[in-house]
């Protein structure tokens, strides 16, 4: 599930949260303008699909922001 409430979302069972952006954009910010917007919703996606891929034994919260700053560290090395 992507939600920008993910505190409720995860208090009320879902398996797999994704954070998103806000309650009227969930998946990006129209704020950043065209190109970030878009980087930031595949950025949401591609974390949903990686939570999808995820095992998990109880409610879990998948952030894309830190997902970047993985792939960020990852990328320097």
């Amino acid at each position: 599930m992507i939600s920008a409430i993910y505190n409720l979302a995860l208090t009320t069972g879902a398996n797999r949260v994704v954070r998103g952006s806000r309650i009227e954009h969930v998946c990006g910010d129209p704020n950043l303008g065209a190109e970030k917007d878009y980087a930031y919703g595949m950025r949401i996606v591609q974390t949903a699909l990686d939570a999808i891929c995820t095992p998990v034994t109880e409610p879990t919260l998948f952030d894309p922001l830190e997902r970047a700053a993985e792939l960020e560290v990852s990328h320097v090395s």
